[in-house]
């Protein structure tokens, strides 16, 4: 049966009373000028997404579409990709004994992650390898299966190293998913399982790769840095390498918070989404409140027009593993947070080239 994405964007907004504006404003004060959508491509991006661990009961429970009760609104997109924090397979058995958080996720998940709109999930990050190579098989096997393309990781180098293609009307997008090298994220080798990992050289290369296959743009799916916490330096320094190789635009995740948005030399860095539907704890703090953002770009035949980013919800304490969209002060808080890259438009931060 077919989903009725109006009648539940409804229904959410109906309950969400939150997502309207502040005391003290009126609709016209909050609406302005609308942003103009028109003969643009739009890709959604999203960061960290689990269906799993703590949210289990409520999946069991309510059903895998659960989590996204309240997101619906925000699903209108030409294409979505996100980052699947833990493969998705019926192994329960932990590959690495000894890696304090291991996850894995149900099948169904592919299917609920299909019927919000994902076409495609980076599968390069720390998570890769928590149910092993098996794992890893199932997950992209799971994924297909629900008409999903799993990139940035597979069973030898050149699987990893793949890029995720997105034609657009006006041209391709070619998307670099890539992980921090650690204890838990090998490098893909000739046939060996892993990720496609970060170094200078990779990051040239991919881009090469690129647009030897055609690639009008190319934009890196980075998964990096520290969990709650702020951009570190070896972020920034991998992120001067994306932009000095020819990178259109950076998109980040890993930290399961927002980070600072920034232009280097007028290339678009988002070092952190945070996460999206996630469904462990967390550990969110006063300093690092539960948020995250979820990423428009627009892309036409001049190029990438703009980055539109929109607020979430993701403190599981509060939300009770349904995030959804960040009343109107917390927005615009968020949205100052990020840095002077991000230009306000009613509650939403635009990034414009």
């Amino acid at each position: 049966m077919g989903i009725d994405r109006a009648a539940i964007a409804l229904l959410a907004a109906s309950l969400l009373g939150c997502a309207s504006p502040g005391d003290g404003e009126t609709e016209d004060d909050a609406t302005g000028d609308a942003l103009d959508s028109s003969n643009s491509f739009a890709i959604l991006w999203v960061g960290d997404t689990l269906l799993a661990d703590a949210a289990q009961d409520a999946l069991d429970r309510d059903g895998y579409l659960y989590p996204f009760v309240f997101l619906w609104t925000l699903a209108d997109a030409d294409f979505s990709v996100g980052n699947a924090e833990g493969p998705i397979t019926t192994i329960s058995e932990p590959y690495y004994p000894d890696q304090t958080w291991s996850y894995n996720a149900r099948p169904n998940a592919a299917e609920a992650l299909a019927s919000f709109g994902f076409d495609a999930m980076s599968l390069a990050n720390n998570h890769l390898m928590d149910r092993g190579p098996a794992g890893v098989d199932d997950t992209r096997a799971n994924l297909a299966a629900a008409g999903i393309e799993g990139f940035g990781a597979g069973g030898d180098a050149d699987e990893a190293a793949a890029p995720l293609w997105i034609p657009t009307p006006y041209g391709l997008v070619a998307v670099i998913g890539m992980a921090e090298v650690s204890g838990y994220v090998p490098q893909a080798g000739a046939d060996s399982y892993g990720a496609e990992t970060l170094s200078p050289e990779r990051v040239v290369t991919a881009r090469a790769r690129a647009l030897e296959g055609g690639a009008r743009w190319v934009v890196a799916f980075v998964h990096w840095g520290n969990n709650y916490d702020v951009v570190e330096e070896e972020q920034r320094a991998y992120a001067e390498v994306f932009v000095a190789a020819g990178y259109d635009l950076v998109i980040g995740h890993g930290a399961h918070v927002p980070q600072r948005v920034e232009l280097i030399a007028g290339v678009p860095v988002l070092y952190s989404l945070g996460n999206f539907v996630f469904g462990t704890p967390g550990r969110f703090s006063d300093a690092f409140p539960g948020r995250g953002l979820v990423a428009t770009t627009r892309f036409d035949d001049d190029g990438l027009r703009r980055v539109e980013l929109r607020c979430i919800l993701t403190d599981n304490d509060e939300v009770r593993f349904q995030p959804r969209p960040c009343g109107w002060a917390e927005a615009r808080e968020l949205m100052a947070a990020l840095g002077p890259a991000v230009r306000l438009h009613d509650a939403i931060g635009v990034i414009e080239r």
